[in-house]
């Protein structure tokens, strides 16, 4: 389902008045469904300081930013880079007439602004080696729904049992638009087919997004709690249908 009307925070398509300063932006994609590709217009970097998991370990400056349902975006944006009276738009390149709309900023007066940017915003060590490696294929089963290797949900079955305190390779491999969610511990993405990370996976991270015919790892450090949890496509009609897994800590 992907709608015809952008909300934000609940507001269709709303008009934020902002001072000439530098911001910190909090996005969310709340959509069913839907990606975003993010920009500004007139256009200016967005500054990425944090993701689903938390702050990177340093800025990385984007001329814009894909978001798949679920995941998260932290940004700083310099309002002040703008005459005062400019209208800033947000905008998504992947929608169509008012859909390609997200919302708007009035850009007001220059305002003090005593901030600045750190190099270093935390430390981020790698996961690693992996206990375990597993593949997860995330697939349409036609009539039965969407399928994670070939298998509707049950909530008596257990996809995996990671120990405590591990650390694994889980090899996802999609055969359409699947944001795959894990509860319990973020992950760090290792690689996208044959390639490294996307430009968009740094940092810790609870949902990937995994495009049609794409195979990516991500590793996990399983801490915290024993316990049950679920994993599955953030896409509300996929988990609706079936397209979760359970694993069990151990």
């Amino acid at each position: 389902m992907l709608g015809d009307v952008m909300l934000v925070n609940g507001a269709p398509w709303p008009v934020a008045t902002v001072e000439g300063a530098q911001y910190r932006l909090r996005i969310l994609n709340a959509c069913n469904a839907r990606r975003l590709d993010l920009r500004l217009d007139p256009g200016r970097p967005l500054t990425q300081i944090g993701t689903d998991g938390g702050l990177l370990a340093q800025p990385l400056r984007h001329e814009h930013f894909v978001l798949a349902p679920a995941q998260r975006l932290d940004a700083i944006v310099d309002f002040s880079a703008y005459p005062p009276g400019t209208a800033v738009s947000l905008v998504n390149d992947f929608g169509e007439g008012r859909m390609g709309e997200v919302l708007r900023f009035r850009v007001g007066e220059r305002a003090p602004d005593g901030f600045r940017l750190p190099g270093r915003l935390s430390t981020i060590e790698p996961l690693g080696p992996p206990a375990v490696t597993r593949t997860l294929h995330f697939q349409a089963g036609g009539t039965k729904g969407w399928l994670i290797n070939g298998e509707l949900f049950s909530p008596h079955a257990i996809a995996a049992r990671p120990a405590l305190g591990s650390v694994e390779v889980w090899r996802l491999v999609s055969d359409f638009h699947h944001p795959v969610h894990l509860h319990l511990n973020p992950f760090q993405v290792l690689s996208r087919g044959l390639a490294g990370p996307g430009p968009f996976d740094a940092g810790w991270k609870d949902t990937i997004d995994l495009r049609p015919a794409e195979e990516a790892a991500i590793a996990i450090r399983f801490d915290g709690y024993r316990g049950k949890y679920v994993f599955h496509c953030h896409n509300l009609e996929h988990e609706d249908m079936a397209m979760m897994g359970n694993f069990e800590v151990t």
